[in-house]
Formats: structure tokens, sequence, C-alpha cells
């Protein structure tokens, strides 16, 4: 039954139960006949007048309840909508902007959720669609060399692709995975003790290949009083891995890479320094933004899709941390991490 049915019912229940209350009063006292229909009337009116009094009381109480309904409905149906009725009573007063105040706050969840969800939809599928081009190369680069049409000058630089392609592939697979394992937690924030010149040999022996074709030279300065310090090695090793391979990737060969290291009262700070093309001083902020680069890092020179430097500035707040950078373009860029000594 409708609250507006049971408040009416309610009412004629109250006017029956005086009408029936009064008459039986009056019925066993003392009165005149004129003086017990004065008092039965009178009675009668009081009672009428408090019922209409109650009503107008609760008749905006109630129109706030129907809106409430209505307003969930459409709410619960993804069409977000405040309540703008205005309430004479405190207490009704705080729950409408209670209310409206969740509407909002659930609606900022949902777009960004839906923006979330299609920003990892365009990643996706960027990273699907850049496999395919070094797949294909491969391809092509199998079908000749099957054909045996090649002298062995060709051969070397069709064996040279081959391994181009297959390192682009690595690159790409490792990215989609480290997105992957990023928006599922996989890493998680246990604390481990942890050398910094261990890891940043770990992780420089994985670019060993990259750094030796490159004719680089790695400096590393600054770790010989290192401390421990105690947070996650995966997270740690994945920043340090993603930064040097950005620094690798946009700066040309036979240039150093310096790493140096600093030890601070609450925090070391990794300065990782390349002598690349450098970064715009506007787009300096937006390199951490994950899609902001994939337009421009889609090619065959630096691969990836940009997810690297975005990748470990998560991981660095997850830990605590910070990440910034300095750049000047022609002169290349330094990229400050700044790893807390505990969680």
């Amino acid at each position: 039954m409708k609250l507006r049915r049971i408040i009416f019912f309610s009412y004629i229940g109250v006017f029956l139960l005086v009408l029936l209350v009064t008459k039986y009063f009056l019925k066993y006292m003392l009165f005149e006949q004129k003086t017990a229909n004065i008092v039965m009337i009178v009675a009668l009116v009081i009672t009428v007048l408090l019922l209409c009094l109650n009503y107008l009381i609760m008749k905006p109480i109630l129109k706030i309840i129907i809106a409430l309904q209505i307003t969930s409905q459409k709410n619960a149906n993804g069409d977000f909508t405040i309540l703008k009725e205005k309430a004479f009573a405190s207490e009704i007063a705080l729950l409408l902007n209670d209310y409206n105040v969740m509407v909002k706050q659930l609606e900022q969840q949902v777009v960004q959720i839906k923006a979330g969800e299609k920003e990892k939809n365009e990643i996706i599928a960027n990273l699907s669609h850049d496999i395919k081009t070094p797949v294909a190369s491969l391809t092509a680069v199998g079908q000749a060399l099957s054909d045996d049409i090649l002298d062995d000058d060709e051969k070397k630089y069709y064996l040279q692709a081959v391994l181009d392609n297959c390192h682009r592939i690595a690159d790409l697979s490792d990215e989609l995975a480290q997105f992957v394992e990023q928006e599922s937690a996989v890493i998680g924030m246990c604390k481990d003790e942890i050398w910094l010149d261990e890891v940043l040999i770990s992780v420089l022996t994985a670019f060993k290949g990259k750094i030796d074709r490159s004719q680089r030279e790695i400096l590393v300065e600054g770790t010989e009083f290192l401390e421990p310090i105690y947070s996650n090695e995966s997270a740690i090793f994945r920043i340090l891995y993603n930064v040097i391979d950005n620094s690798l990737k946009y700066s040309q060969p036979q240039t150093p890479i310096k790493i140096s290291v600093e030890k601070q009262p609450t925090y070391i700070r990794i300065s990782i320094k390349d002598f690349g093309q450098g970064i715009a001083e506007a787009e300096l902020e937006k390199i951490f933004q994950r899609t902001y680069r994939i337009e421009k890092s889609r090619n065959q020179t630096t691969g990836g899709n940009g997810l690297g430097l975005s990748i470990a500035k998560k991981l660095l707040e997850n830990l605590g941390g910070n990440i910034s950078v300095c750049s000047k373009e022609g002169e290349g860029s330094t990229f400050c991490i700044e790893v807390p000594y505990r969680v």
C-alpha cells in the first residue's frame, strides 16, 4: 500500500476514534443534550483542524519521499539526477544534501571508470596493432629467406631485421604485461631489504645487448656508501627499468647514460641523465600521462606506446616516492627518482 493511502486511512481512523470516544464519555456524564452536542462538535472540529495541520506538515515530506523514489530509479539507470526540493526541517535538508553529494560522487566515479575503460581499450588496441607491424615484417623476411634468392650480404641484412623485429615484439609484449600487471595490482607492496646497487646491476644486465649494440657508456656514481632500503624489489626494478629504457630509446647511439645516486634524510634520489633529443617545456608534465605519447611513439625507431613512464610514476606513488624530469631540447633529459627508505 502506498504511503499516501496509509496516511489517509490513518486520518479516517483517528477521526472515527475521537467520535466514538467523545460520544461514549458524553453518554455517561451528566450533561444536557445541548451541551453534549456542543462538546462533541468542538472535539470533532479540533480533531479535523489537527488532522489538516498534520497533513500540511506531512505533504512536503511525502513529496520529497516520492521525489527520492523517482530520482533513485533514474540514478540506478545511469541518468544521474539531484533533488532540488527545499525542506523546512533541518534533518530533511541534511538528508537531501547528503543524497545530492552521493549522486555527484557516483557520477564522477562512473565517468572515471568509463574514461579508464576507454583509455585501457585504446592502449590495448594500439599495442595489438603495433605488434602486427613487426610480425608482417618477419613474415616477409621469412618468405625471402625461404625462396633462397638472397646472397650472403643480403642474408646478414635480413637476419639483422629479424633480430630487430623480435626485440620490438619483446618490448611491446613487455609493455602490455606491465600494463596488465599494474591494472590488476599483481605487484604487491611487500617490504624487502634492497640494495640499490644490486638492483641497478640487474637492470643494466637486462639492457646489455642493447647497450653493446648502440656502443654506449653507462656511468654510475654514488653507490659506494649506500645503505639498504625496505621497499618492493619488483617495483623498484620495474621503475628503474622503465626510466633507463626511456633514456636509451630517446637518445642517440654512442651517447652516454649517467646514473647518480644521492642519499637524502628520508629518501634516496636516483638521477638518470641522457644526452638525447630532450623534451619541450610544454610537454614535461604530460609525458607521465598514460596515453599522451601513444601516437608520437608508434614508429619503428622507438617502438612502444609510452606506457613505461606512467607505470613508473604509478608504482612510485604506491611506494610513497616521486618522479620528476628536467629537460632542454637538444641537450637531453634528467629523470629524478625519489625512493623512501621505507614504504
